[in-house]
């Protein structure tokens, strides 16, 4: 057993382990917040959407094995055209996208009819991109400006496509975007300049929200603004404002009555009025049941994966691993946190869902190919680790020196060919 999973099983086993506690988290969430959902309509078969989401994740955790064994090299190799593949599904979402809750952020694949969202491929595509511009530009002693100008391009393009119809993954990435470039060590007054017009911008549309007859998700957003800082007015969607305050109280109560330790698993008492329990608001269902000290633990396993993904980036010997470690690592907690914020009234409701936690098929698949990389790039540095030990140890000849130096001039020759 324990040779097959040193086969199969590598690079950070710290990580692999958050990645069982997260999805132990999920099975019993799900289970406990779809419950009364199954009986009333699957035939009273309430381990329906539970055996449906094991299936999901059973088949992330083959993603997540799959992709790991890739060496990390490859993913610079292919950024550019898994950007370019990702903003043309996000065009193709805007003119024939599938409308779900009051948005078309669905593209469903012909003759199988499953459906995915274009934009989780596109956080994936874009940290992957910036992480090889930023490689690039790497000097001793120099900031990297001359990468600020071929990313900003990208991320207004995708971050302008993703925006018309989810306001808050837009934003999510880039603000991950801003932190990896700062990372990267490029100039903060650029980032600065640019976060600010970002905002001007966003400010100004939910303000003239009744005036912009092309963004129909407008009023949407302010009258959601306008809840959670407690200015309602009359021009604001009843339903959508009833819809939303009815979703924010659920939640506060279902955090408020879990006490330290909770009602115990399957004990949820908000999950049969709260909307969406298994995917937005299961943060809420995990509090109730399982009290703030699980929900504490869980926020601490994606601030662990953070505190990972930072020990990766030092002890890479290239830079394109670390910052490609690092930006999807980024996307993933940030997702979190603004789903755990949401739950618990810090943030106005969004409809992010909670990063391999939530129930949610292609959501799942997606996260799972982002610690599938993560893992990826662990295992490559720890093997070039070892191999540098082992070279110290024998004395370094041209041939036995370094799949470190053999990773970077990969990387960067695959970068001239393109």
């Amino acid at each position: 057993m324990r040779a097959l999973l040193d086969k199969h099983i590598r690079g950070d086993r710290i990580i692999w382990l958050l990645i069982g506690i997260l999805a132990v988290f999920s099975l019993l969430a799900v289970y406990s917040s779809t419950g009364t959902l199954a009986y009333k309509y699957q035939g009273g078969n309430t381990m329906y959407y539970m055996v449906k989401h094991l299936a999901f994740l059973l088949a992330g955790l083959m993603v997540i094995v799959v992709v790991h064994k890739f060496p990390y090299t490859i993913f610079s190799r292919y950024a550019v055209v898994v950007l370019w593949v990702s903003i043309f599904l996000l065009m193709l979402t805007l003119v024939m996208g599938v409308s779900l809750n009051s948005a078309s952020r669905w593209l469903t694949v012909p003759g199988i009819g499953i459906s995915f969202q274009p934009s989780e491929l596109a956080k994936f595509a874009l940290m992957m991109y910036i992480a090889r511009i930023l490689s690039q530009h790497q000097e001793e002693g120099k900031p990297a400006a001359n990468a600020f100008k071929p990313i900003m391009i990208y991320v207004a393009l995708v971050c302008g496509l993703i925006f018309r119809e989810n306001l808050s993954t837009a934003a999510m990435l880039g603000l991950a975007s801003m932190v990896l470039m700062f990372v990267g060590r490029v100039p903060f007054k650029y980032l600065l300049g640019s976060a600010a017009v970002a905002l001007t911008v966003v400010a100004l549309i939910i303000m003239l929200a009744d005036h912009v007859p092309m963004l129909h998700r407008a009023k949407t957003w302010k009258a959601r603004v306008e809840r959670f800082i407690g200015n309602n007015d009359e021009s604001s969607s009843k339903a959508e404002e009833s819809e939303g305050d009815f979703q924010s109280k659920m939640s506060k109560m279902a955090v408020s009555t879990g006490g330290l330790f909770g009602k115990g698993p399957g004990n949820s008492y908000q999950r049969n009025f709260l909307p969406h329990p298994y995917s937005d608001f299961i943060y809420a269902i995990i509090i109730e049941e399982f009290g703030l000290l699980g929900g504490f633990v869980v926020m601490l396993i994606y601030m662990a994966l953070l505190f990972r993904a930072a020990m990766l980036a030092r002890d890479s010997a290239t830079t394109f691993p670390a910052f490609l470690a690092l930006g999807l690592t980024l996307v993933l907690v940030l997702q979190a946190f603004i789903n755990m914020g949401v739950a618990v009234g810090v943030f106005p409701v969004t409809g992010q869902p909670l990063p391999l936690v939530s129930m949610g098929g292609t959501s799942t698949l997606f996260t799972c190919a982002a610690f599938g990389v993560i893992l990826s790039v662990s295992r490559g540095v720890i093997e070039e680790g070892r191999n540098s030990k082992d070279g110290d140890k024998k004395g370094k000849t041209p041939k036995e020196t370094s799949q470190v130096e053999t990773a970077y001039l990969d990387d960067h020759l695959g970068d001239e060919e393109e």
